[in-house]
Parts: structure tokens; sequence; C-alpha cells
């Protein structure tokens, strides 16, 4: 209800406007009261104050020459004109009659009127004249002199060029009597004559007016042509919106019919526009209005409007505008009280009737409808009678156009406040079933979050089980053949009697084997977990300098019995450095590097632990850890090979017995790579030999300084 109350306000003052616009575009066009009255082809204004009246309608009886061209000369001296006839301006000289007949439509005369003004007039003063439409062209003289006129006057269809749109001459006047002569010539249309108001007045008044009408005619034309666009782009914005296409078609159509009619704008700005054309563009706007109105009341009130009607009649307009298209003026406009009576007529009633039965049946924005077409047939129906020369009024369909449009635009407003209304609500009760929704897909998102995550897990498991043992049991295929043969052979020769003595030695030998074998198989499994990254290692932040010292000091005992020096190199610069790591699998390369130092240094041989700082980009620092020792050396062929599997240096071991797998310094290379570093040697032979691990580290900083 407060919306209903709502849209009566807005549409009290919608009409409102519209009233007050309509009475600013009628204004202008009504003529100024006669208190001068034109009788036997003159008119007496010697009383004409022109400071309080300054514009004056030259209506009334003009002298006319039927099939006459007379100029100036024909009327001065002793040169005879021809009897006049006293005819009625404005009125198209189709309703004269000479000799009881009424004239042709085609044809050439000369109209003549003898104008007093008054013996004051001041003589620099500039008057005007505004013949708003002599169809279809014209050559004025003002007291003997060319003034101007439009188009080309002719005696017949081949010597005559029509232009006929209205505009302002100028002239000087003089005290007392003035002649004003105008020749007139049609073969180009139904009307002929000066059928519309001619007006007399000062210059500055005439030209404002002039600017006024133009300046409506744009107004109303450009209000129209912004709706056209309007009602377009809703349509192409909602394609299921087919009446507003056809509204902003209507429009469009209306604002060329009324750009080439009445100030003729569309003839005054575009000089080089052919006058057939135009003419053309005014018949089929007017068809074109009809039939989209059709179609427009079809679309929106199907149930109360009748199929065949509607084709029948958009048959016969769209049958209207070929003959438009495809006859020239002096044919097509000869019919327009047919197609205005027989065609626009009837469809005018019919979809007035429409709009009656849809607001009776109490159809949805129908009544608002009908009063808006309502204003539109009565502005319509003017027009038919107008240009039919049935009533002396103006062009005003634009109009009428103009409040059915108005009743449209508060219909489409409803429509999208009650659309708004229902969407609000929708949208309502969609965010409650979305919340709903949301709750129950957020349960189930998140019971298969964890299904998933689980079952990620146990397939990455699965897969790092898989590559593990494939890994593994590649290696052990390939890497136990060796040591399973000896014992194999040692046992075998021990079984069929070909060794017979020192069987306790052999026995010994395989026990070796078997200790081998069983290092070898923990290795195996220990590299294969590293290179495969089953292996979690535990990263902390330590100092790495007291972190090797301790590790050095677990091993000075070993180092001792085996009568070897030993010694470290820990620059006080590096006690500042932190590093992250493995604890546990640093200590492990660690250990295996002073193992192989150790078997590989002879009594009385020195290893020696160092550690030093390497600056690198960034400012950042790299500390390497080397363990040295003055054994056998390394030659530098080997330094790669013994990094990889079962690399091991034969013999060379400085005699102490040896019972690894070959493995530790390839496991040392894979914990290496998981603490971003890397780990050599650089040895020659003799010599010793100098293996080190590189480590990222940084410097520690006071907690003092942490904490500013």
């Amino acid at each position: 209800m407060e919306l209903i109350r709502r849209l009566r306000i807005a549409a009290r003052f919608i009409f409102l406007v519209i009233g007050l616009i309509i009475l600013s575009l009628l204004l202008p066009s009504l003529p100024a009261a006669a208190s001068f009255q034109v009788e036997g082809g003159s008119v007496d204004l010697s009383d004409w104050k022109i400071d309080e009246r300054p514009i004056v309608p030259l209506s009334g009886e003009w002298s006319f020459y039927w099939e006459e061209l007379l100029e100036p000369r024909h009327f001065q001296g002793d040169a005879a004109a021809p009897d006049a006839e006293a005819v009625h301006v404005p009125r198209p000289w189709t309703s004269y009659r000479l000799n009881g007949r009424p004239l042709p439509n085609e044809g050439y005369a000369t109209y003549r009127l003898m104008i007093r003004l008054p013996d004051d007039l001041e003589a620099s003063r500039t008057l005007a004249l505004y013949p708003k439409s002599i169809a279809s062209a014209y050559r004025l003289w003002v007291n003997g002199s060319v003034k101007g006129g439009n188009g080309t006057v002719g005696m017949n269809r081949d010597s005559m060029k029509p232009s006929s749109y209205p505009k302002v001459i100028y002239f000087e006047p003089q005290p007392g009597w003035n002649e004003l002569i105008i020749q007139v010539s049609n073969f180009s249309q139904r009307n002929a004559g000066i059928w519309q108001d001619m007006e007399l007045g000062a210059t500055d008044d005439i030209s404002r007016l002039r600017t006024a009408r133009v300046a409506i005619q744009l107004f109303v034309v450009g209000i129209f042509t912004i709706m056209a666009f309007y009602y377009v782009f809703v349509y192409f914005n909602y394609r299921r919106e087919i009446s507003a296409l056809m509204l902003g078609l209507l429009c469009l159509s209306v604002a060329v019919r009324t750009v080439v009619l009445g100030e003729s704008t569309a003839l005054y700005l575009l000089p080089q526009l052919p006058w057939e054309w135009a003419v053309k563009a005014e018949y089929l706007s007017i068809a074109a209005t009809a039939l989209l109105l059709m179609l427009f009341i079809n679309k929106e009130y199907p149930k109360d409007s009748t199929p065949w009607a509607t084709r029948m009649a958009g048959i016969a307009l769209f049958a209207c505008m070929l003959f438009f298209l495809l006859t020239p003026a002096r044919v097509y406009t000869y019919y327009l009280s047919p197609f205005t009576w027989g065609v626009l007529f009837p469809v005018l009633m019919y979809t007035m009737g429409v709009y009656i039965l849809s607001a009776i049946r109490r159809r949805r924005g129908s009544l608002m409808n009908a009063i808006g077409f309502l204003f539109f047939t009565l502005f319509a129906v003017n027009d038919m009678l107008f240009y039919n020369d049935m009533l002396a009024t103006d062009d005003l369909l634009s109009i009428g156009l103009l409040c059915f449009l108005v009743a449209q635009a508060l219909n489409l407003s409803a429509r999208f406040s009650r659309a708004m209304q229902e969407s609000e609500q929708l949208s309502e009760k969609l965010q409650q079933y979305n919340r709903i929704l949301e709750r129950t897909v957020e349960e189930r998102t998140q019971s298969l979050r964890q299904s998933n995550a689980q079952l990620s897990e146990a397939n990455a498991r699965m897969a790092d089980i898989e590559q593990f043992r494939t890994r593994l049991l590649s290696n052990i295929s390939h890497e136990l053949n060796t040591p399973i043969t000896s014992i194999k052979g040692f046992a075998k020769a021990l079984r069929d009697g070909i060794i017979t003595v020192d069987t306790h030695k052999y026995a010994s030998r395989i026990y070796e084997r078997s200790l081998l074998l069983e290092r070898l198989i923990h290795d195996l499994i220990e590299l294969t977990k590293l290179e495969t990254k089953q292996v979690k290692f535990t990263m902390e932040e330590r100092e790495l300098v007291p972190f090797l010292q301790e590790l050095f000091q677990q091993y000075e005992w070993e180092m001792e019995e085996q009568r070897i020096r030993y010694r470290s190199d820990f620059p006080l610069m590096a006690n500042s450095m932190n590093a992250r790591i493995d604890p546990i699998r640093m200590e492990q390369v660690f250990a295996n590097l002073i193992s192989n130092a150790i078997r590989h240094t002879p009594e009385g041989g020195i290893i020696t632990v160092r550690a030093r700082l390497i600056p690198c980009e960034e400012s950042q620092w790299i500390a390497e850890v080397s363990v040295i020792d003055t054994g056998t050396g390394i030659p530098p062929s080997m330094h790669e090979h013994i990094f990889e599997r079962f690399g091991q240096l034969q013999g060379q071991n400085a005699g102490k017995p040896h019972n690894g797998s070959g493995l530790g310094l390839a496991i040392c290379r894979e914990i290496m790579d998981y603490h971003q570093g890397e780990i050599g040697v650089r040895s020659g032979t003799p010599g010793g030999s100098e293996f080190y691990f590189r480590l990222p580290v940084y410097e520690r900083m006071e907690k003092g300084a942490t904490e500013a």
C-alpha cells in the first residue's frame, strides 16, 4: 500500500510537470490576438507600437494570382496587373475555389500584401518576416527588392526545385505603404501555398522566436533520443525485455519525425539533405510509430489483444512504408487522408481499446498506461486534423508521446520496485538456505578433508615404502652378491673336504664375512632411507664451535690408544656462529671422518680438526670443518669415487684392520645434502688427506641487542 501511495504522488507530480512542458511548448506556437485585420490584400499597421507588441501575424485576406508568377514591376507605373482573387492566408490553395472549382495541388501562383507601417518608423530599424512553411518553393520581394526564398520557383515539375523549412527574412521598411510579393510553386507534394502562419516583427524578437522554437524542438528531440538509448540499453542488458526495445525504437521514430517537421531543424542544420528524403522520413516515422505501438500493446497485454487485428495492421503499415519508399512525395503525399483515416486512426482506436479493456480487467499497470495513452491519442488526433487542414493548431504528437512514455516510465519504475522487493525477499530466503547449506557443506568438507588428508598420507607412505622397497631390493641384489658369494665358497669348500687344514682360519673368515654382510645390510638400509627421504631430521640451532669441541673430545681416547697425536684449531671468530643442524646426524658425519682418519694414519701421525669461516654473497657465511690426517693420502682420480657406494681405497689403511661397508662417505654426502651443505676432500699421495664439510651459519646476536 505504501508503494502504491508513493506511485500516485509521483504520478501527480509528473503530470504536473508534463502540463507545464506542454504549456511552454504551446505558447510560442499560438498566434497573437488579431487586433490588426488583413482585408482586401492590405493591412493597416499605422498604429502599431513595435516596442509594446513586437510580433504581428499577417493572417487574413491576401491578393492571390493563380498561374501567374508576377514581380514588382508588374505592379508599377502603367503596368496592367491581372485581376486578383481575395484568399485567406494561411491555408493551402487546394482549399481555394476559382470559378466554383477547387484548385489542384500542382501549380504556381503569386501572393501580394500591402502593409502600411507607422509614419514615425525609425529609418534605421530593420524588420523581419517569419514564413513558417510555404510549399514547396517560393521567392519573396519587399518593396521591389528580392529578400530571399526557398528552393527554385518554376512553372513545371522540371524547372522547380522543392525546399521547405522556416526561414527568417530581414528587410529595411519604409514609412507608409510597403509591398510584399511572394511567388510560390508546387509540383512535389499534396500541400501547396502559404499554409502556415506568417509573422512580422522586430528583428530581435523574430530571431528570438525562431531560436526559441528551434531550441524547444531540439530539447524534445534530445529527450526522445536519450529515452531511446535508455530503453535500448535496458533491452541489451536484459534480452527478455522486448517491450523496452519497442519503446526505444518508438522514441527514435518520433524523434526523427519531430526533427523533420515544425521548425524542420534537420533541413536547417543539414542543408545538403535532400528534401525528398526529409519528407520520406516524416511519413516513414509515423508509420513506424503506429507499427511499434501495435507490437508493444500486443506484447504488454497479449490476453487483451486480438492477434489477427495486430497481423492485419502490421501488414497494412508495412505495405504503406514500402509505398512511401518506392514512390516520390508528389504521389504518396496525395494519399495522406486515406493513410490517416484508413490506417492510422483505426490502429489508434484499436490500441486505445486494448488499454481500456486491460484497465477494466485490472491488469497490473494498465490504468496508468491507459491515462498516458489517452493523452497520446488526443494529440495524435490533433495532428491528423491539422495536417488534413481541419484544425488550425500545430504539430503536437511529440508532446502526446512524451505523456505516454512518462506513464510507461512510472509503470516501469513500479515494476522494478516490485521486482526489487521480491528480489530482496528471495535474497533473504536464499541467504538462509545458503547459511544452512554452508554449514552442511562445511561439515561435509571437513569430513572429506580429513579423509583426503588421511588418504594422501597413506598414499604418500605407500609410495615411500614402495620406493624404499624397490631401491633396497635393487641395492641388496646388486651389492650383497660379492660377500654372499665369498661365504658360499668357503662354506662349500669346508663341506666338500677341499679344505682340511686351518679350518679354524676359514671359519673365522666366514664369520668376518657374515659381520661384513650384516653391516652392509644395515648401511644399505640407512642409505636407501636417506635417498628416498624417509629419514626425519630434527633440526636445532647450535653453536658450532662448542658442538665440535664436544665431538672431538669423544674420540681423544681412541687416538691416544692408536698412538696418534691430535689437535683442534677453532678460531675465536667462529665462537659466535650458529648453525641449524640435526646433532645426531652431524655427529654421524664427524664420526665417519674421524674414524677414516684414524684408520689411515700410522702411529706417531697427527690428526687435526679445524673450523674456519668463508664469506659468500649477500653478507652470509659458510663454516668449513676439516679433518686433516697425515696418512697415506688419496690419489686425485679417486676423490669423487670415494663418495660413491663402496668407493674404498684398497690396501691404503696404514696396516690396520678394516671391516667397513664402503658406504660411510656416501651416507655422509646424503646427510650434508639434507643440511644444504656439501662434503669433499683435498688430498694427494703422499701427504695425508683433508676431508671437509661445509654448513651455512649465521652470527649469533647478543640478548641485549635482540631485545633492542
